[in-house]
């Protein structure tokens, strides 16, 4: 479902700099957890607080959602989380070679056509990109309700240099290292599985 266009996002993105990254600056951070496509904010919220020595950024290239995050962020006084407004493509050129501890795809768009598979976040170039920038151990989560994105994903990752740790289409999330979303609450709430893996570079 797609987010409802607020006029108010972009001026509070805009007069909120103390919660906003911009994509050049990650080329001088290492030691951070990365989430693209952070939607409304829920999780990296959560996650913030719930492992508050941690530094986590979202990327998020909806104005809209940008906004709703950084509204978060704000109220919550969250200290170790920024955002980036921007498409993760061009983020990720900035990010020095093995700089990164963990990388979070939740709920991506699926790209269900199959004219649009380069779109799609788990297609090669951003596994190759994802490789370059994990760090030598890091991982790769992904977590969403669609079961052909899913399937699509296990393949490429099976094609990858990365090894595939765990695999899962009946998430209980459960898991310690994370939390859950705006999407995710609204699928458990309809009984929709949700398909989980892990990677390590």
């Amino acid at each position: 479902m797609r987010t409802k266009f607020k006029a108010w996002a972009e001026p509070y993105i805009n007069e909120h700099t103390e919660v906003m990254l911009k994509g050049e600056d990650l080329a001088t951070m290492k030691d951070f957890v990365l989430e693209i496509g952070s939607g409304k904010g829920q999780f990296l919220v959560l996650m913030s607080q719930k492992f508050p020595t941690m530094q986590f950024v979202g990327i998020e290239k909806n104005v809209t959602c940008s906004g709703f995050t950084a509204k978060k962020l704000v109220e919550n006084e969250v200290k170790n989380a920024k955002l980036i407004f921007d498409d993760a493509e061009r983020v990720l050129v900035n990010v020095k070679d093995n700089s990164i501890d963990t990388i979070f795809l939740n709920f991506s768009d699926p790209w269900p056509k199959k004219r649009h598979t380069k779109r799609r976040l788990t297609c090669e170039r951003f596994l190759n990109e994802y490789f370059r920038v994990l760090k030598e151990g890091g991982n790769l989560i992904i977590k969403t309700d669609n079961d052909d994105l899913f399937a699509y994903s296990k393949e490429m990752f099976e094609a990858s240099k990365f090894t595939i740790v765990s695999c899962t289409t009946d998430y209980d999330g459960k898991e310690e290292f994370d939390s859950i979303t705006e999407y995710e609450e609204n699928f458990r709430s309809v009984n929709k599985n949700i398909n989980r893996m892990v990677l390590k570079k």
